[in-house]
């Protein structure tokens, strides 16, 4: 009876932590949409700058005393990323951009460390998931006003009691306003939204219910949309070819080897076959704008030349070479990575994405747990592709960096209790599924 008795304390103990992570995570997620901010010794402050910099020091002494499980090396690449960028910083502008330097180091671990050190389980990660999901459809009626009329309605309403982002004034496309709803910028309200896609479609209906599946993939790919951005846009409709590829060929184990070996050919007969390379046919071909395609093209040809010139600290927040006529932003993620903050700081990045993406697709997973895998993959090696055709900042940038820490639970989850993963059609899972469905609580730029 003692034996029951305890089993029973700790899984009501279990579930009440699951359920705390929960509401955390919420309350992190939300606060990636809060458009207001204010100045605080030279640093703009948001909403999500405010939480990450309280849970710096718990997050940080969390995953010190193995709360996220081993250290692996993508923990220790993230963390030399950011320092080699805040020391590339200091390289190119001394200690008065420390400010800059400071938030940018805690924009790219506390966002990773936070999901590794809360993410530990499915239950978890599709409570993440359900909140991502639930922020997106909330903000699809204002995005769709928002192209219609020109109003960015949730600025104008937060507008009225705090300092907001601005109103981003852009040309037309399609004959809509480009919506950018409680975000900086109408690029990052897509890249924000894109990432939901592949996760609401394998992580909230493990059953594969296709009518509920479908339901979901509309309402996210019309929040991308919405935004009129190529780069987001491209990031929808690849992980909607890639869950199609998984879907029809389900049953054909090697279809990700097949899938492979066709881009590998297809690529090599662009390349061969083209006088222009792969990356200038998909910039070009997938766009709204044939004029933004080749103002990319033109960023990539004078930008890399400053990388080259300066590979071991970059050029920091200088200026880059280009012609009078270009404009200084870089829409390209990891273009920027290498232009600031040299070759380095972009090989650490590049490494921790491609070893923990490694590490997860060699994680022995079956049922529940393979599909999750899928979805988290999909979704996010499709938001890797995007990057190089926009640039990540603000609290997308937060998004990216929380999306790699949340699948890392992933590598250990055959070491899960029995029931809450492969064995999906037991009673255990079950409820697993119906608790994250109904999560107890409230219901559910590097800095610039």
């Amino acid at each position: 009876m003692s034996l029951v008795m305890q089993s029973g304390h700790q899984t009501a103990a279990g579930a009440a932590e699951k359920s705390r992570h929960g509401f955390i995570i919420a309350l992190m997620i939300l606060s990636f949409v809060m458009p207001f901010f204010f100045f605080f010794i030279g640093l703009r402050l948001s909403a999500y700058r405010l939480y990450f910099l309280a849970a710096t020091i718990p997050v940080l002494i969390q995953w010190a005393k193995g709360a996220a499980g081993p250290v692996r090396s993508p923990d220790i690449l993230v963390l030399l990323a950011a320092m080699w960028a805040a020391l590339a910083l200091f390289a190119n502008h001394g200690i008065g951009r420390w400010q800059f330097a400071g938030i940018l180091v805690v924009e790219t671990v506390v966002p990773y460390l936070f999901a590794r050190v809360l993410i530990r389980d499915y239950v978890t990660f599709r409570t993440a998931v359900w909140w991502l999901f639930a922020i997106v459809l909330v903000l699809v009626p204002f995005a769709l006003y928002e192209n219609i009329t020109g109003k960015p309605i949730l600025l104008n309403i937060f507008g009225g009691v705090f300092q907001v982002y601005a109103d981003v004034n852009q040309e037309p496309r399609l004959g809509l306003e480009r919506a950018q709803a409680s975000m900086p910028h109408p690029i990052l309200f897509g890249v924000f939204c894109s990432p939901v896609l592949a996760l609401s479609w394998y992580v909230l209906s493990p059953e594969g219910a296709f009518f509920k599946q479908t339901q979901r993939s509309i309402i996210v790919s019309t929040a991308v949309f919405s935004s009129l951005s190529s780069g987001a846009f491209m990031g929808v409709m690849l992980q909607a070819f890639l869950i199609a590829w998984d879907e029809i060929l389900k049953k054909i184990k090697s279809r990700w080897v097949i899938f492979a070996i066709i881009f590998g050919i297809i690529y090599t007969i662009l390349e061969l076959a083209s006088n222009r390379n792969a990356f200038q046919i998909i910039a070009t071909e997938l766009t709204f704008s044939a004029g933004s395609a080749w103002n990319r093209i033109h960023i990539f040809n004078h930008a890399i030349d400053d990388i080259f010139r300066n590979p071991i600290f970059g050029i920091g927040l200088g200026e880059w070479t280009r012609p009078k006529w270009m404009k200084p932003s870089v829409d390209n993620f990891w273009l920027l990575i290498a232009l600031r903050y040299g070759i380095p700081a972009l090989i650490f990045l590049g490494l921790a994405v491609i070893i923990a993406s490694y590490q997860i697709i060699r994680a022995p997973l079956t049922g529940l747990y393979a599909r999750v895998r899928t979805g988290f993959l999909i979704s996010f090696l499709s938001l890797s592709v995007s990057a190089f055709t926009v640039h990540l900042w603000d609290a997308t940038y937060c998004l990216f960096m929380f999306l790699l820490g949340s699948g890392m639970w992933l590598i250990d989850a055959r070491e899960t209790p029995e029931g809450e993963g492969e064995q999906v059609q037991g009673t255990s899972a079950r409820r697993e599924i119906r608790y994250t469905r109904f999560p107890k609580g409230p219901d559910p730029e590097p800095a610039e």
